[in-house]
């Protein structure tokens, strides 16, 4: 994966840099480290709690685990995402410079893991 740069600890940083693999690779690395039912119990929940709590709901159970972080004109999304089959997934969006609303991001993630999640065995 790619080396994150972390030059503080508030991530207000220009300088910090970190991509979409670097994330993934420490997600990973806490997937192998934490029991999954506590693990899923770490991050919010879409569709019950915290900033993805209007997103991802299914009704039945969640299925996105995941955190948010928005500044002006970026918003990441990162977490894990559980398929119907069960498998566990990692993921990491990261928008950056965009003009205009969040929303019309927010929708695509929102179908690109609701396909991958009913597609993927």
């Amino acid at each position: 994966p790619d080396e994150p740069q972390w030059v503080d600890g508030s991530g207000l940083s220009r300088y910090n840099l970190f991509t979409p693999r670097s994330v993934v690779a420490v997600l990973d690395k806490i997937r192998r480290m934490v029991p999954q039912d506590r693990l899923l119990g770490i991050f919010p929940a879409g569709g019950v709690s915290g900033t993805i709590e209007d997103w991802y709901g299914n009704g039945i159970q969640p299925y996105v685990f995941a955190k948010t972080g928005t500044l002006r004109n970026n918003h990441c999304l990162s977490g894990y995402l559980l398929t119907r089959s069960g498998r566990l997934l990692i993921f990491s969006f990261m928008h950056n410079n965009y003009t205009g609303s969040s929303t019309a991001y927010k929708r695509e993630m929102e179908k690109v893991l609701r396909k991958i999640r009913i597609e993927v065995q």
